[in-house]
């Protein structure tokens, strides 16, 4: 028990001494009275001592903890059916459920169904124990995920939910062309769909549920850093001179050496001014499988470079040639007697497949794949089980063509320069984190539009650093003047930015909601004020009745 009276007021102490001296006074005057019988004079003592505890208990207001029944209620969000929420109502056993409109009354916990909440609603919870049930519209997609930045040719994963009234295709398009899509049954679907960033810059894509866009899939894709390419072939064809050509379009320096016949040799080269290649220079070489053992393919792979075979005849001699010659651990697998097997986009393969091995990473969507050397060797050695892909440059498919080889380029390479990663989709106003690996010491800040992030040293990975960004502005952003992110505008009728702002009070919300955990079921309670008027008023009728009755 306590009292809320602060005994550090001038004022306090003067209404206590006033209250002792009214004490003292009362016993002196009525002591005093020698006409009043010993009865009367003790009853009249015991009721001024009454109304004098009544007006001290009064003054001190003394209050205590008690415990109380937890109430509980339900916080219906703008999106959730009334159907929707009586079930989950009725399947919680609660007695009261809100809207955003109409919740006035505090409660120990809310359960939260949906996530179309305003922000000053939720601001408004923080006295209550939080319980989130999401709530998936009917074609509407959520935990919608990718890459905001992505190096020309590696994997852009699109990951999500999505619950579908009925069985639909969904399509990831860019432009008129499918890069990837999935088959979804009626309900609740998870999805992943994926494609090579064959792009350059700043690259849109869409998301299509049948033939409605269910949203638009930004990211940026930084190019390759420019290769130094050699060319070691046996003899001319069209396969490779295509390769050639399109990686001297890309901006890469390619040299092609060619056997004509015994002891003369053709060199061509793009993209360079000298005749031939330094070989500290060298970033990768194609070649065919018969040169595996050749002292230059040898030395490119002890020294870190990549080796791509391409031209592939057979491939079970083949892959125990060069396993032999560089320490790689190649195995495939025969799957068909056909000569060739279509592979999709109008490609065919041989009719076989790489055996699986944790040191060997495939090239999604096509039968190629890269390892590294057992032999200590820091080289990347990739295989090509493509018969053909020169005719779809040749009838005008560039997007198909592009999309293959950016993604062989992608595993092939690697790159020491500082590499920024960041999940989108990303909104405005919502904390995000950026992660910048390969850092160097000055990676410390980042430039974002009008930002700056400060960074910090990852506890992950020493060689990464990572920061936190409100993204104050919406639209492309530029990063550090060479790449580009796009800012979402939060907006009431975007599911995933609804969603996402639910999710980011909710965890700031959990410490909170612990530490109201231990005292929800107590509160202050003290003795009400109509109990103060009737002992008040019963102690004066009192003292006004006993000269009268007694």
């Amino acid at each position: 028990m306590q009292t809320p009276v602060n005994w550090t007021e001038p004022i306090t102490w003067f209404i206590a001494l006033a209250l002792l001296v009214l004490l003292v006074g009362q016993l002196w005057l009525i002591s005093r009275n020698e006409s009043l019988p010993v009865g009367r004079k003790s009853l009249r003592l015991a009721l001024n001592l009454l109304l004098w505890l009544v007006l001290v208990g009064y003054f001190l207001q003394f209050q205590w903890q008690r415990e109380r029944s937890a109430t509980h209620a339900l916080l219906v969000g703008d999106e959730v059916p009334s159907a929707v929420a009586r079930h989950i109502r009725d399947s919680l056993n609660l007695q009261d459920s809100f809207t955003s409109r109409n919740l006035t009354d505090d409660y120990d916990s809310l359960t939260l169904i949906g996530q179309r909440f305003p922000v000053a609603t939720l601001t408004q919870l923080s006295h209550s124990a939080l319980h989130w049930i999401p709530y998936s519209e009917p074609n509407t997609v959520e935990n919608l995920n990718w890459k905001g930045i992505v190096r020309q040719g590696e994997i852009q994963k699109v990951t999500g939910q999505i619950q579908t009234a009925e069985d639909a295709i969904l399509r990831l398009k860019f432009g008129g062309r499918t890069l990837d899509s999935i088959a979804l049954k009626a309900g609740e679907n998870a999805f992943a769909l994926q494609f090579p960033a064959f792009s350059r810059g700043r690259t849109q894509t869409e998301l299509v549920l049948g033939r409605t866009t269910l949203d638009t899939v930004r990211f940026f894709t930084r190019p390759i850093e420019p290769l130094t390419v050699l060319f070691l072939l046996n003899s001319p064809d069209f396969e490779s001179n295509t390769l050639a050509g399109w990686l001297g379009k890309q901006g890469h320096t390619v040299q092609v050496s060619t056997t004509l016949s015994k002891n003369i040799s053709s060199n061509v080269s793009i993209n360079q001014a000298s005749k031939s290649i330094g070989k500290t220079t060298l970033d990768l070489i194609v070649t065919e499988s018969a040169n595996a053992s050749n002292p230059t393919v040898r030395k490119a792979v002890a020294e870190g470079k990549a080796v791509l075979f391409i031209n592939t005849i057979n491939p079970e001699t083949e892959s125990r040639v060069i396993n032999q010659a560089l320490g790689t651990s190649w195995q495939v697998r025969k799957t068909s007697n056909e000569a060739v097997i279509p592979v999709g986009n109008g490609l065919a393969a041989l009719p076989y497949r790489f055996a699986e091995n944790l040191n060997q990473f495939p090239v999604a969507g096509y039968p190629i794949a890269v390892q590294r050397s057992t032999r200590g060797f820091a080289g990347r050695i990739g295989v090509s089980l493509l018969s053909e892909t020169y005719p779809l440059s040749l009838s005008g498919d560039s997007v198909s063509y592009n999309r293959i080889w950016t993604a062989v380029l992608a595993r092939l390479s690697s790159s020491e320069k500082p590499t920024i990663q960041v999940n989108a989709p990303v909104y405005n106003g919502l904390p995000q984190e950026v992660l910048v690996n390969n850092a160097t010491a000055s990676s410390r800040k980042l430039v974002i539009g009008q930002d700056t992030v400060t960074l910090a040293p990852s506890s992950i990975n020493d060689r990464s650093v990572i920061g936190l960004s409100l993204f104050r502005q919406t639209g492309w952003q530029s990063v550090q003047d060479s790449l580009a992110l796009f800012v979402n505008a939060r907006t009431q009728t975007d599911p995933v930015s609804d969603r996402q702002t639910v999710s980011r009070f909710m965890l700031a919300h959990a410490e909170a909601q612990t530490m109201f955990a231990q005292t929800a079921r107590s509160t202050t309670a003290r003795v009400p004020e109509w109990v103060w008027l009737v002992l008040f008023l019963g102690c004066l009728t009192a003292l006004w009745l006993e000269p009268k009755v007694v």
